[in-house]
Formats: C-alpha cells, structure tokens, sequence
C-alpha cells in the first residue's frame, strides 16, 4: 500500500471539508409527491439598519389532479415604514409561476443527483414568465441574484460566506442524514454583501446597500410543519454575532413532536454553540398575538435562554409557505423583532450556572408560521384566489 497516496488522499478530504455546505445545492425531485425545496436570503443592511428578504422555491404535489396553488414562487420582502407613526411593516412582492417556467441546474447541468456534503455548491435557480422572474447564483463562495417580481427589481452580490459548521451539516448535524420530514440547512450565518440594489420600476425609487450582512438559508422536504417560529439576526456591533433558530411540531407516520435547533455564534468571545432534540432540553412560550417567544434550552453544559419580541404592527400579512399542493397563506414574519440572549455555563460541581453572555439583537427576523399565527389568520383552508 502506497501510505504517502493515502495521506495525501486523507489530507484533500479534509481540505474539502472545510469549503463544504453543499447540502445548499439543490436535491433531485422524486418522482412522487409530496416533496418541495427552497431557499430564503436576508440581506441586514449594517449602516441604516433597514434589511429585505428573497424567497424561492417549488413543490412537488401529493396529487396532480385539481391543483390551483402554485407550485413554483419568488418573493422579495421588503420593510415599508409609515413616518407618521414611525412603524415599519413587512410587505411581500410576490411572483407565481408553473413547473414549465423553472430551470434548475448544478454545474451548469440538470440536477442528476442529491447533493454532497463533501464538496462546494454551484448551482443556479431560474424561473422566467413574461417580464417576471430572474435567477439566484450560487458558484462557490459567490451569491448573486437579480429578480424582478411585481413593480420591484433585487440584485446583487455577496461573498465570503459564514458556515454553520466545517462539516457541511448546518443546525441538524448528524441528523441531517435521517430521513426527517423536513430539514433546515443554514449556509451561511453572515456572508459579506458585495453590491445591492432594490428598484421600484413605477416610482423609479431606488435603494442601494453598500455594507450588509447575508443570511443564506434552505428548507427541503414534504411540507412546511402545521406550526411553527423562525428567526433569525446579526449583531451591529464589531463582534460579528449572530443567531439563527428554527422549530416547530415535526410530524411523524405515529406521532407528533416539537423540535427546535437553535445556534448561537460570537467569534470574539469564541463562542460557537449548537442546541438540537437530541443533546438539549427546550421550553417554549409562543403568543402570536402579541408577537413574543420566550425559549429556555439546556445542554449538558450550558444553559440558554432568548426572549423575542416583534411589535404586532410590524408583522406582515399572510406570507406564502410550501405546503403539499403548493404554496399558500402559511405564516407572518416581522424584520423589526428584537432578540435577548442570555448564555449560561454550567460550574465545575455541576451545580448552578454562570453567566457568560449577555446579548441584545435588534432589527432580527422573526416568523410565526401555521397555528402560531394568531387567529389562525393564514390558514391553509382559505381558497387559494384569496392568495
């Protein structure tokens, strides 16, 4: 056995594990339904504050008979602020398209298979009808997008991507390889924008972003869960932290269970935490209506605790979600939350815990999704022409 070949062999493996996540390119459709995949982009402008979304995906239905949701969607979500009552609410510039309007390829090819952790994403999402449409770009470590979608156009650049982890897992880690009804992967925590523009093509207004943070995010699996919270936030201050959580009641062929996985990173204090169902103990406190979310998890070592507020005037309406026959009315997302984090570490004895870390984030996302939503406002049973 050649031990220098398998060395250098073991070395390169390493080597592409540390440029890995992926698990951000797209996955093969089966060839049956329910199954759907798609991508969320936060873009936190670091000078004014102000930040905007960009959403897209496509589902694949459960059934192909009488389906009138669509099935493919891009939306850019924007902060529209009223200065007479100095309160921003998130609207939503929403673009419907067919199967037949969408391109998906990886490496310029059609997706042929799942992707591989093991190796850097490169892929591009394409969807055009008419004058709508437009396309997102993922070629290494480089984003780039431009859309128009309604009366606005969005594009722009970013960089020097934030992974989760330098296995290429995201927030699931080793879960990731289960097959879960649904999983979240997180990309990049705070890629560095290049360039940004946001057009309004009726009144001419335009909005150029010059230094941002990008939160790079996606979602794959059957449907959307029947409840669930999101969010998500940067720091504004030097230390460069940032947040990322998601959960809700997972469903199971004989059961139901509520699962969170949550991460926090501070790069300064060189803390660089993971909380999920199997190392940590959750409780939650969920009102919809009045916009808070109070979360305690424990681990073995350290103990956590977020409380997240979004003014209920900041909340949008009825954003559109994946279910299995396609997108519809599913949740409510504010990106005027604001986030406080208290990290505790256990003491030697095991007894007690102290405080290691105090942290306040504000402008943060925060999404109430399916039977969080209050009043059940965005429920899936309303027709899909109210959409």
């Amino acid at each position: 056995m050649d031990l220098k070949a398998v060395f250098t062999c073991f070395l390169a493996v390493l080597a592409v594990k540390v440029t890995s996540a992926s698990l951000y390119d797209p996955h093969m459709f089966p060839d049956k339904g329910p199954f759907f995949e798609g991508w969320y982009m936060r873009v936190s402008d670091l000078y004014s504050r102000d930040s905007f979304g960009l959403l897209f995906g496509s589902v694949l239905p459960s059934s192909s008979g009488n389906i009138t949701a669509p099935l493919v969607v891009a939306s850019v979500l924007l902060r529209s602020c009223d200065k007479t009552i100095d309160t921003c609410k998130l609207v939503s510039s929403d673009g419907k398209f067919t199967l037949n309007d969408l391109n998906i390829t990886v490496k310029g090819q059609p997706v042929q298979s799942d992707p591989d952790k093991t190796a850097p994403p490169d892929f591009k999402w394409q969807v055009n009808s008419g004058s709508q449409g437009g396309y997102f770009e993922q070629k290494g470590g480089i984003t780039t997008f431009n859309f128009r979608l309604g009366d606005l156009i969005l594009r722009g650049k970013a960089t020097n991507p934030s992974y989760w982890n330098d296995q290429g897992t995201g927030p699931e880690g080793w879960l990731i390889n289960l097959p879960l009804p649904l999983h979240w992967f997180v990309y990049s925590l705070r890629s560095e924008l290049s360039s940004c523009e946001i057009q309004n093509v009726t009144s001419g207004a335009v909005t150029k972003v010059y230094t941002g943070a990008v939160h790079l995010e996606k979602n794959w699996g059957n449907s959307f869960p029947r409840q669930w919270i999101w969010s998500e936030g940067v720091s504004f201050d030097n230390d460069n932290a940032t947040f990322a959580m998601s959960g809700g009641l997972v469903d199971f062929p004989f059961l139901s269970v509520n699962a969170y996985l949550i991460g926090y990173r501070n790069p300064m204090k060189k803390l660089s935490l993971d909380f999920r169902p199997v190392d940590s103990l959750i409780s939650t406190q969920i009102d919809g209506c009045t916009g808070n979310v109070s979360v305690s998890v424990y681990s073995l070592r350290y103990k956590l605790d977020i409380n997240l507020v979004a003014p209920v005037a900041t909340l949008s309406s009825c954003l559109l979600g994946p279910e299995m026959h396609g997108f519809v009315r599913a949740c409510v997302e504010s990106y005027d939350a604001t986030a406080t984090i208290q990290i505790y570490e256990r003491n030697l004895l095991l007894f007690g815990y102290k405080l290691i870390e105090q942290k306040k984030f504000e402008k943060i996302a925060l999404e109430f999704g399916g039977m969080h939503v209050c009043g059940g406002k965005c429920s899936n049973s309303m027709p899909p022409e109210e959409l």
